[in-house]
């Protein structure tokens, strides 16, 4: 018995505490964008975001600036925001994140 309370405990700290999720994909009305989708076929797909933020650079070896590094905001949808990460114009991370 204690057990099982232990694990319901924890079912219920991992929904209050992680209200934010990774995904491989995001739905734009009949489209999915895709991890490695550019930003052309995002935008072409889902629209302008409703926020874009310059996040910075990726570095390389020698110091120099290398990829530039954004993250766009889609939603609120379904009551989720969608965050995506666009480095070099591709997506490299979508996550969701209750509001």
């Amino acid at each position: 018995m204690r057990f099982i309370s232990m694990v319901m405990a924890m079912a219920i700290v991992t929904v209050l505490v992680v209200p934010m999720c990774w995904a491989d994909g995001m739905r734009c009305g009949n489209d999915i964008v895709n991890i490695r989708d550019s930003a052309f076929m995002v935008e072409q797909k889902c629209g302008e975001p409703i926020s874009k933020t310059e996040v910075g650079y990726t570095i390389n070896e020698e110091q120099k600036r290398e990829l530039f590094i954004e993250e766009w905001v889609y939603g609120p949808r379904n009551d989720y925001y969608y965050f995506v990460t666009m480095v070099g114009g591709r997506v490299s991370q979508i996550r969701s994140e209750r509001r």
